[in-house]
């Protein structure tokens, strides 16, 4: 094995950074992933792969799950706060949950269920439909289950029957409306008033966040009471008697905060606002700092948009000695903490992969042009100066030549469109010039400083890779707010890559590309890819654990993937869990309010309306059986 070319990749690709201890390349140039942390216990994605089709019968497009990872990351939040209050003597205590909207799937919600119980990890909804899936979880006794989001009467209603089925529940109040709901409720019976929910007040700060999702933070922000609300709201719980309930207050600085000051300045502000309200004779044990902790998706340890310039200990060490400071300058006693953080737990966790289909280069010498036709296109004159341009360019002369082709393949493009040259012309005219445009590009590369022309034309030059998947459905953050996701093939990486390469999805949209991609130092406009052989290329999204399921969207009618849970035993052998198919065709069209049946007689009264069909009864019998198939089968090309 090349090892020097395998350090390369692992470099180039930035997996060391990025993959944070759970993925890297091993010294086969495979993709590997680390569920438990130990180097020593490697799951061969690629391995992986061909063990779900072999064993399984199911193939890419697929996500791999690693549960282990998600028990490994909530256990890192834990311990990471566990140390700060041990280092700084801190009285209270931390209190995790994670946040259901982040990702909804069964699979995922029963890994966080089932790894939070030994520290008592609760959970958070912010809809109906989440409080009802929530709610079947039965959660430690000592775990929190948090009520965010905008509610009425019948979610509010819903957090009396968490409290009588012995769940640690919290309404936070988003408004003065909110309390009046829950107060008519207490009233309704005795029995009511002692099922009443405790009440958490969620508080706009004016510190603002930073990164992509800064906007809900801030006194602009959409979520959280005013001042004024607040201290209105305090006024009508104890006007009601209930000042007991008040058990929490909280904020949220934003979904993957950047900036650890700016974290910094929120709970600063929080911890104070907290002290005033504890000298106004009330006693919330909880602070709420919310969640927001970063994923360091481009391996730079920055505060770009694709990045934290922290670490999940370094965010608990600041929450814990901020709040600290505060309540000691305050003379209050320290509130036990919370934090709501579901993307630095879920992102790691899957790993989405599909195989390429095909490959598109513009600069493929095959493909541009029939070599039988070479010869009597050169009869044309503007032709036969190409040829002599890419023949002659050299690293002197490639500026002043290029621009020169430029030149004759506008002229080439005007006599087509006037009729004086023909088809075979035009293809033999645009295979030369593009065999030019990369003799310029490999010229310029060798610049001390490439001009800036030579950069663009080699952004334009690049190799599409057409992936069986949807953006759309499989990594929606790509396509609709430019989110970086670290993207590589998942072996071969002994091999030189031969291409610069672009992502291009099977749906029928222009935006299903992906074009950046993520770098140290900069975003990158191309991936370093290898020529597909008769072998499979696989290519891995990595880090999409967090919202892209929750977000997904059946563009084209391409539903959820298959998906797969590996697990990691204690003495280093790995195992295939639960198998979950993707959606079938014919779920996606009911979806869409398609009736199957009357699909199915119009297919048939269609087909007996065929005189070539009505000719050949086996026929249409075989064409009838392939209809039913493709309607209970995978909607992505088939291997």
């Amino acid at each position: 094995m090349n090892i020097r070319q395998i350090q390369k990749a692992r470099e180039s690709y930035g997996i060391d950074s990025w993959g944070a201890g759970y993925f890297g390349i091993n010294d086969q140039g495979n993709v590997c992933c680390y569920p438990t942390l130990d180097k020593n216990h490697e799951v061969d994605l690629n391995a992986a792969i061909e063990k779900m089709v072999k064993e399984k019968n199911v193939s890419a497009p697929m996500i791999l799950r690693f549960p282990q990872i998600v028990e490994s990351q909530l256990n890192r939040i834990h311990t990471a706060f566990a140390e700060a209050i041990w280092n700084y003597d801190y009285a209270g205590k931390h209190y995790g949950v994670f946040p259901f909207k982040v990702n909804q799937r069964r699979e995922f919600i029963d890994s966080i269920c089932k790894a939070g119980q030994k520290i008592g990890y609760g959970l958070e909804v912010g809809s109906k439909t989440e409080f009802m899936a929530a709610l079947s979880y039965d959660l430690p006794q000592d775990a929190l289950f948090i009520c965010n989001g905008f509610k009425d009467v019948e979610f509010i209603r819903l957090a009396f029957i968490a409290k009588a089925m012995q769940k640690n529940i919290t309404v936070v109040v988003e408004g003065p409306d909110e309390l009046e709901m829950l107060f008519d409720i207490c009233k309704e019976s005795p029995a009511m008033a002692k099922l009443c929910p405790e009440i958490g007040l969620r508080i706009r700060l004016y510190s603002r966040s930073s990164g992509k999702w800064a906007k809900s933070s801030g006194e602009t922000s959409k979520f959280g009471l005013s001042t004024n609300e607040v201290l209105h709201c305090l006024a009508m719980i104890k006007a009601q008697g209930l000042s007991q309930k008040l058990s929490m207050l909280h904020f949220h600085n934003g979904s993957q905060i950047t900036q650890i000051k700016r974290l910094k300045n929120a709970v600063k502000e929080a911890s104070r606002v907290y002290a005033k309200i504890v000298k106004m004779g009330f006693e919330p044990r909880l602070l709420n700092v919310g969640g927001g902790i970063g994923v360091d998706y481009d391996g730079s340890k920055t505060s770009c948009q694709s990045s934290a310039n922290y670490t999940p200990k370094e965010f608990a060490s600041d929450c814990v000695y901020t709040i600290s400071q505060v309540c000691k300058d305050e003379k209050v006693a320290c509130p036990d903490i919370v934090t709501e953080s579901g993307r630095i737990i879920a992102a790691h966790h899957s790993v989405v992969i599909t195989n390429i289909r095909e490959v598109e280069s513009l600069t493929d010498e095959n493909r541009m042009q029939p070599n039988e036709f070479t010869d009597m296109n050169l009869q044309h004159k503007s032709l036969q100066e190409l040829d002599f341009i890419s023949k002659d360019i050299s690293q002197k002369n490639y500026n002043e030549y290029y621009h020169d082709a430029i030149a004759y393949q506008e002229e080439l493009f005007t006599l087509f469109n006037l009729g004086y040259i023909d088809l075979a012309q035009r293809a033999c005219g645009e295979k030369i010039f593009f065999q030019i445009c990369q003799k310029a590009i490999d010229f310029s590369a060798g610049e001390k400083h490439q001009p800036e022309e030579f950069a663009m034309l080699q952004k334009s030059m690049v190799t599409r890779y057409l992936a069986n998947f949807s953006i759309f459905q499989s990594i929606p953050d790509a396509w609709s707010i430019d989110q970086l996701f670290p993207i590589m093939p998942l072996a071969r990486h002994s091999e030189v890559p031969d291409h610069k390469g672009t992502i291009v999805d099977i749906t029928c949209d222009s935006d299903g590309c992906i074009e950046r991609f993520v770098d140290r130092n900069t975003t990158r406009t191309s991936l370093d890819l290898h020529t597909p052989d008769d072998r499979p290329y696989y290519i891995g999204f990595f880090l999409v654990g967090a919202y892209q399921e929750s977000l997904a969207n059946e563009h084209n009618l391409f539903g959820a993937i298959h998906e797969a849970e590996i697990f990691m035993s204690p003495t280093g052998q790995w195992h295939i869990g639960k198998v979950t198919s993707g959606d079938p065709i014919d779920e996606l069209l009911v979806s869409r309010n398609f009736e199957l049946e009357e699909m199915l007689s119009a297919y048939k009264l269609q087909m007996q309306k065929s005189p070539a069909l009505k000719a050949d009864p086996a026929l249409e019998a075989a064409f009838t059986k392939d209809l039913q198939k493709t309607m209970h089968g995978y909607p992505y090309l088939l291997s």
